[in-house]
């Protein structure tokens, strides 16, 4: 089965604004499987492919999605093919600063570097389980506010433990902003930094 993964951008006048997920596509001989793993998009009403040959594909829930001409529809074994006249349309409503982020992989005993009082995040343990699964941390700085970050994978389960010690917020990477070993990643999972802000002194 072939793999391939593709990074999800949002776009401002043609200049990339930020990072919104990834699309990882399996195909095999006959089929193709689309996983979506997206941050910030809740109201998504449908989805369009294109085929090298020009083809366009699209499945949608709601009308008028987003359109310029009229679609030309053919039903094949019930699912819905489209062809455009013209190209899909879409628009951003709310520009979003791009912030002043810098991103440092450390060691476990560089939480020193922290104000005192939080030096007993070393010892979380969460914070330990994707220590010793990666061999780094994420230690990052953004606007002047600090997070650390425990390298794992995006699920729900994950998702659940990590909010219970405190890392409630997952963040990916993207255009290699940190330079990873082979042990310190997973390429074949969504992989990324469950984040944890330190209050400042």
């Amino acid at each position: 089965m072939k793999q391939n993964k593709q990074y999800l951008y949002e776009y401002l006048n043609g200049k990339r604004i930020r990072n919104l997920g990834f699309m990882k596509i399996e195909e095999s001989m006959n089929k193709s499987v689309v996983h979506l793993y997206a941050n910030e998009i809740d109201d998504v009403v449908g989805i369009v492919f294109r085929r090298r040959n020009g083809e366009k594909y699209m499945a949608g829930w709601e009308e008028n999605l987003l359109v310029k001409e009229e679609p030309i529809m053919d039903k094949i074994d019930g699912d819905a093919k489209i062809e455009w006249q013209d190209e899909v349309q879409m628009e951003i409503e709310e520009y979003i600063t791009p912030r002043n982020t810098t991103y440092q992989k450390i060691r476990r005993q560089d939480l020193s570097r922290l104000p005192r009082k939080e030096w007993r995040i070393a010892n979380n343990s969460f914070l330990l389980h994707g220590y010793y699964n990666y061999n780094h941390l994420l230690y990052i700085e953004e606007d002047g506010e600090t997070w650390i970050g425990v390298p794992g994978i995006f699920h729900e389960n994950e998702q659940e433990a990590a909010r219970s010690f405190g890392f409630s917020a997952f963040r990916r990477l993207v255009n290699n902003e940190i330079e990873l070993e082979e042990n310190e990643k997973n390429t074949y999972e969504d992989f990324g930094y469950w984040c944890r802000q330190i209050p400042r002194t």
